[in-house]
């Protein structure tokens, strides 16, 4: 049995209509979940794509903060540097001048020493001149300049030096 033209247009029709009715029972609503989907991807990626750009800007200001940052802390390092160098001048000069001072305080008590013995040769030995009537009768001023007088002649005699 041969299928007749009328046939073969029947089942040529039926198979359409099947295409067609699967088409667009299945798959049309596919492709429509999937073009929702890509719609949905569009408007992520572009959401993201701003993310980024904005990010972008952040990322550029923070390096330029920390550039900022890295300058002043080199800056902060060299004044500590600086700082560092000076109290070791101050440090050293501290030593210079305690090394001084122990001299002066040395020679001060050598001097007082010399003062005290100078007081007790003096005092030790009645000297006629500072007995003397004349000498009580005199001016405070002409006084000191006689014990002043008396008082070099003592060191010469013992060898001291008097500062002047």
């Amino acid at each position: 049995m041969a299928l007749t033209n009328d046939d073969k247009q029947w089942i040529k029709e039926a198979i359409v209509e099947g295409v067609n009715g699967a088409l667009e029972t299945i798959v049309l609503p596919r492709f429509d979940a999937v073009e929702a989907d890509i719609s949905e991807l569009k408007r992520d990626v572009s959401g993201l794509k701003e993310d980024v750009s904005g990010l972008k800007e952040d990322v550029s200001s923070l390096k330029s903060d920390m550039r900022e940052v890295k300058s002043r802390l080199d800056s902060v390092e060299s004044d500590i540097r600086e700082v560092k160098d000076r109290l070791n001048g101050v440090e050293n000069e501290m030593r210079e001048v305690k090394g001084r001072l122990g001299r002066v305080e040395g020679e001060l008590q050598a001097l007082t020493n010399d003062i005290k013995e100078i007081y007790d040769v003096i005092y030790s030995k009645p000297n006629k001149t500072l007995m003397s009537a004349s000498f009580a009768k005199m001016s405070s001023k002409e006084k000191l300049l006689v014990i002043n007088e008396e008082l070099l002649k003592i060191a010469k005699d013992t060898g001291v030096v008097l500062p002047r």
